[in-house]
This record gives C-alpha cells, structure tokens and sequence, in this order.
C-alpha cells in the first residue's frame, strides 16, 4: 500500500468515525425531547390526594422548602422541561450547521437539569406517608434510570463537541463532496440500449 493510499483510508476512516457520532447525537437530542414530554406528562398526572369527599394526602407537612417544591411542582416540571425540550432542539439545529456551542449547551444543561430532577425526587420521597413509600421507590427508579440514560449519551456528545470544535469545516466539505458525486451521477445522460448496441459493434 502506498503512503497516500494510507492516509486517504485513514481519512475516510475518520470521516467514518466522525459522522456516526454526529448521527448518535442526533438520536441523543430527538430521544431527550420525545423523553421530556413523557415525563412531563407523568408528572402533571401524579396524584398528590386520595379521595373525593374526604381528599386524603400522599405527603405529610415537611420543612419550608418540601412544602413550597410539592405546592410548586407542577409548575417546575413545566418549566424544566420546557427548557429541556428547547435545548434539545437548540442540540439538533447546532448538529444540522455543525455548530458546537449547542453540543455544549446541552451537556451542560442536561447535568443541570437530572440534578435537579433527582434533588427533587430525594426531597419528596423524605416526606411522603409511610404507608405510600413503595411510590417514592418507584419514583427513585425512574429518576436514576433516565439520569443513566442522559449521562452514558453524554460522552459521545462531548466526543462530537470537540470534534466541531476543533475542526468544524470538515463536515461541510463531506456534504458538499457527497452532494458533488450525486450530482456528478444524476447529469449523466441516460445510454439506450441500441446506443450501447452500436458503440460495442
């Protein structure tokens, strides 16, 4: 092999690389949005009271800070996942102009946010009936499960921020290479057989 057959397959090797991590962060930031709005809605259905006429509640009086999470949570999850959502099509729109300050934004953000999500969690679950504790579990499950989700996509997101941020014209000279060759194919006028006939005779 010769040296620059090499380190042309080396290249596209690279080139390889590199747009499967762009591929992976594009499922990353449309799983975190269709991930978001399920969660969204789980919070907004979540029964605090038991009960019609005589409403029973699932948690008991806890300090300041308890009371005023449990009486605000609706509104928190809104807004938390509000921002989530915009974020991560912030994330997608950066991939599409190979952008890397929407890449870091989200990983930022996203560490900010499960953070959160899991203080809360703690907090609730610390004044919740004793009678109720298998729902904080369930809670707990659920908030550690998406945080493993978000957190082992995280690297891949850091591996393609860095790759935009160190060489972000590379993407734009594979697309236009590949828009060049499909172009180069569809002005190829179309041979017909009898053509094709005469030209072998």
């Amino acid at each position: 092999m010769h040296r620059h057959d090499f380190f042309s397959l080396q290249e596209r090797l690279w080139n390889k690389y590199k747009m499967s991590d762009k591929l992976f962060s594009l499922l990353v930031g449309i799983f975190s949005i269709l991930n978001t709005i399920q969660f969204l809605i789980f919070d907004l259905n979540e029964l605090t009271f038991i009960g019609y006429e005589d409403r029973f509640s699932v948690y008991t009086d806890g300090s300041v800070i308890a009371t005023w999470v449990l009486t605000n949570k609706k509104n928190i999850s809104i807004s938390l996942s509000t921002i989530t959502i915009l974020v991560s099509a912030f994330l997608l729109y950066s991939i599409h102009l190979n952008v890397y300050q929407g890449l870091l934004c989200y990983a930022l953000w996203i560490v900010s946010y499960e953070l959160t999500s899991f203080s809360m969690v703690l907090l609730l679950n610390g004044i919740i009936k004793e009678q109720f504790k298998e729902l904080g579990y369930v809670h707990l499950v659920f908030q550690i499960s998406r945080m493993l989700l978000h957190f082992f996509c995280l690297p891949f997101i850091i591996k393609h921020t860095y790759i935009l941020y160190r060489d972000p014209k590379t993407f734009s000279k594979i697309s236009r290479r590949r828009l060049s060759s499909i172009t180069t194919l569809d002005s190829w006028s179309p041979v017909a057989p009898g053509m094709m006939y005469r030209k072998l005779n």
